[in-house]
């Protein structure tokens, strides 16, 4: 059942007979579509005066050149009663109203465009439209709308690794899918791991809900939980240490650090293939701190600080 655009108009002035207004509101019960649409354009309607539309249709220009026009007749319509003059004005300016409302509620009512981020062999850092920054590292995915609308910030991490620091907004908070794992925060500062269906989320400021397979865990600032695949609890603990941050920060800090977990870092930053040949050489400690050095130059420095050999061959490096 359609509605005709000058009953409708009518309707919302208050000028509708009898029939007209059982017209309309039959129209409004009929589909509950007709009366949310209804009730959109009345809103509008109503706070008009307050409304600053950003469409691309410009009410103001509109209004401007009806203007000029009702100016140009004044004196052929010079013995038409003011009231009735003042009538016909609230009508036009009303279709103009439903029309740049029609227009507003198209473009941001309809789907957001999508954005993916991805990186290959480079990092990238990008700005959300909530203001949002997000760090992507090397080899990486990441899905988010052109423009966040409703009532949720949703991303998705589609493969690899980012940091997310979260523009603060209590009343929408920002959603993190990743390989069947949802985080959720308002606003905070987090890394976020893909690996291997793993996922391994690393809290730097603010509080962050980790959720899968109905297992949720609440974490805070210094604290990790690695989410593995399957139905597992998820569990909380401190973070050892920061080695995770060497993508944004082009240094690999290491107090008290196994060397096995410095290979693991090595490995991921460089694309090597680096392997401790003896376990017991697994866990020793490496304090220092490595900035803008070349990865040869890195295991000349681990070769010579646990009297080490460092083995190339084919497309391993081999420590023992």
């Amino acid at each position: 059942m359609d509605m005709n655009d000058d009953i409708l108009i009518s309707y919302l002035l208050g000028e509708t007979n009898a029939e007209q207004t059982a017209q309309v509101d039959a129209w409004r019960k009929s589909d509950k579509a007709n009366n949310t649409r209804f009730e959109q354009f009345n809103l509008i309607w109503q706070t008009s005066k307050n409304i600053k539309f950003t469409a691309e249709v410009n009410a103001q220009l509109s209004l401007q050149s009806l203007k000029q026009k009702a100016a140009a007749q004044k004196e052929e319509n010079a013995k038409v009663v003011k009231l009735r003059r003042s009538y016909n004005w609230l009508k036009v300016a009303a279709a103009i109203i439903l029309l740049t409302a029609g227009t507003w509620l198209y473009l941001y009512q309809r789907p957001s465009i999508e954005i993916k981020l991805a990186t290959h062999k480079e990092v990238k850092t990008d700005t959300l439209s909530d203001g949002s920054i997000v760090t992507l590292n090397k080899a990486s995915i990441l899905k988010y709308p052109e423009q966040f609308s409703g009532d949720t910030r949703k991303v998705v991490l589609l493969k690899g690794e980012a940091f997310f620091n979260v523009a603060h907004n209590k009343a929408i908070p920002f959603i993190i899918s990743t390989c069947g794992t949802t985080i959720r925060v308002v606003g905070t500062a987090f890394n976020i791991k893909n690996k291997a269906g793993d996922v391994e989320v690393i809290v730097e400021t603010g509080i962050v809900e980790v959720s899968r397979n109905g297992y949720m865990v609440t974490l805070k600032a210094g604290e990790k939980t690695v989410v593995k695949q399957g139905e597992h609890p998820l569990i909380k603990e401190t973070n050892a240490d920061q080695l995770y941050t060497y993508y944004r920060s082009k240094e690999f800090v290491a107090i008290n650090t196994p060397l096995r977990r410095m290979v693991e870092i090595l490995n991921e930053a460089y694309g090597s293939n680096i392997i401790i040949s003896r376990k017991e050489l697994n866990d020793l400690p490496l304090n220092t701190t490595f900035k803008n050095e070349s990865l040869d130059d890195i295991l000349a420095i681990i070769s010579r600080t646990f009297s080490v050999t460092v083995e190339k061959r084919h497309n391993q490096v081999i420590i023992k």
